[in-house]
């Protein structure tokens, strides 16, 4: 993933209001504080991780890797449960790599999860409508994050024709909706 689609998730992080619309560096990402309030707005019945999370980590790596294990796992098991979509073949982000170094393409891949649960969430026009709302070069590093991502999306109990139908529909709306923007911006 390159590190300026991973900025534009940085970016689109920073719209929600658990996290006082705040731009973080990956760097304050590794502790999963940060993803865990988010996840949090997303669904706050599901992703209520703050308790199993520890704080204050500072610069110990295997306790911030033990917290991004977790936020991954629920993201997971929400894609699963809730979603009912196996996300198949998609590149998993390693949060040793995240926790231990701070790396922005799997920190990419973990916030492109944390997206997808965004845009599929039942709050997602409000979410999709933030997206809308950022800088041209920034809602196209995240419709892009959203198109790869519903690419690896298979709904469970749907047949693989029906299913590429539905991406080619949801492709084309989200085409749409960003000619839209560009149509409409200044």
């Amino acid at each position: 993933m390159p590190s300026d689609i991973c900025d534009s998730l940085l970016v689109w992080l920073g719209t929600f209001d658990a996290v006082d619309n705040t731009t973080f560096s990956p760097e304050e990402l590794t502790d999963g504080l940060v993803l865990s309030s988010v996840l949090n707005q997303i669904s706050p019945c599901w992703f209520e991780l703050r308790e199993g999370l520890k704080e204050n980590v500072s610069d110990n790596w295997r306790l911030k890797v033990s917290n991004l294990r977790k936020i991954k796992n629920a993201i997971l098991d929400y894609y699963q449960e809730v979603l009912e979509l196996d996300l198949v073949d998609f590149p998993m982000p390693d949060c040793n790599f995240i926790g231990e170094k701070a790396d922005e393409e799997h920190l990419g891949r973990l916030l492109q999860l944390v997206l997808g649960c965004a845009v599929h969430c039942d709050e997602k026009e409000d979410h999709i409508k933030k997206i809308m709302g950022l800088e041209e070069h920034v809602q196209t590093g995240v419709m892009q994050c959203i198109q790869e991502l519903m690419e690896y999306e298979m709904p469970r109990n749907m047949g693989s024709r029906d299913y590429e139908k539905k991406l080619e529909l949801s492709n084309n709306e989200l085409e749409s909706a960003h000619k839209e923007v560009k149509i409409s911006t200044p």
